[in-house]
């Protein structure tokens, strides 16, 4: 019997317009009337995901957030937080000195905002693209997962630019690298080295995450679970980045997502459609759950 249901948000249960599609969401609403519990497991912090888990009332039927790749939980019934492991002002001040000498943006991520660093060669590009796209002068100048310009001010209203790793304050939970696909995949193998003392992975295409070692969704999962007292095959996963491997390897039914990496989709158990297909209630159909 299936009592719950864990999704990463970017790339898995939110489309490219970050929507949750109407027949997923159905879906969802449907299996929580049925007891079915939801776990939205994200980078994000509960600032960026608690809309969505009001969208689909969550609070009503115990639902959780698995929040910053596994540094915090917060159960949405009882209203409470519980940060696990957040990075130390000398873990990142380490790491960050690392990225800043090399060809990409990166930023320390806290709740409700961050500090961007990106150098002049970045710069020349970002100030291109604000030509050509006419963006407002107030928009920002943070990259995202999917272009070097990114508005991202309703979860992260508090954006700090730097020039140094002594500008940033904690407490700190990520740190986040962007680059473009190609050059990014070198940046982690280079990374993966010269921090072995973090966890990092490829979250989206042209965005890496680095957070303390032993910090994953799939750490944090299985403590929900525990707590839950839920076993490994009543809990479906899915994703479609590196970060949600963990995931998958803590429970029996996985799906990555049709549009997912290859090197996400070998660890899944199963593939499913992609997020702008109904990718979820495409898999929950197959499996059963829903009539629909």
């Amino acid at each position: 019997m299936i009592k719950a249901i864990v999704m990463d948000m970017d790339g898995t249960l939110l489309d490219p317009n970050n929507k949750i599609m109407p027949s997923t969401k159905r879906a969802l609403m449907q299996l929580q009337e049925r007891g079915i519990q939801l776990i939205l497991a994200s980078g994000r912090s509960y600032t960026r995901l608690m809309p969505y888990a009001k969208e689909l009332s969550m609070e009503r039927h115990h639902g959780f957030l698995l929040e910053v790749d596994g540094v915090a939980v917060y159960d949405l019934y009882h209203n409470k937080r519980n940060v696990l492991r957040r990075l130390t002002l000398d873990e990142v001040k380490k790491a960050f000195s690392v990225l800043i000498q090399l060809e990409c943006e990166s930023m320390a991520c806290f709740d409700d905002g961050l500090y961007d660093y990106f150098p002049d060669s970045i710069r020349k590009i970002k100030e291109r693209l604000r030509e050509e796209e006419k963006v407002p002068s107030d928009f920002p100048w943070t990259a995202g997962p999917w272009g070097w310009l990114s508005d991202m001010r309703k979860g992260y209203p508090n954006i700090t630019y730097i020039k140094n790793v002594d500008e940033i304050c904690p407490p700190i939970n990520k740190l986040q690298v962007m680059q473009e696909e190609k050059p990014l995949a070198d940046l982690f193998t280079y990374l993966i080295k010269e921090l072995p003392d973090y966890n990092i992975f490829r979250t989206a295409p042209r965005q890496l995450e680095i957070l303390p070692k032993g910090v994953s969704k799939g750490e944090t999962l299985r403590k929900i679970m525990e707590a839950e007292n839920w076993s490994k095959d009543e809990v479906i996963a899915f994703g479609d980045g590196e970060n949600d491997v963990s995931l998958f390897k803590a429970v029996n039914t996985s799906f990555a997502m049709g549009q997912a990496k290859d090197y996400v989709k070998k660890e899944a158990k199963f593939i499913t459609l992609s997020n702008d297909q109904e990718g979820i209630w495409h898999a929950l159909k197959t499996m059963g759950l829903i009539e629909e």
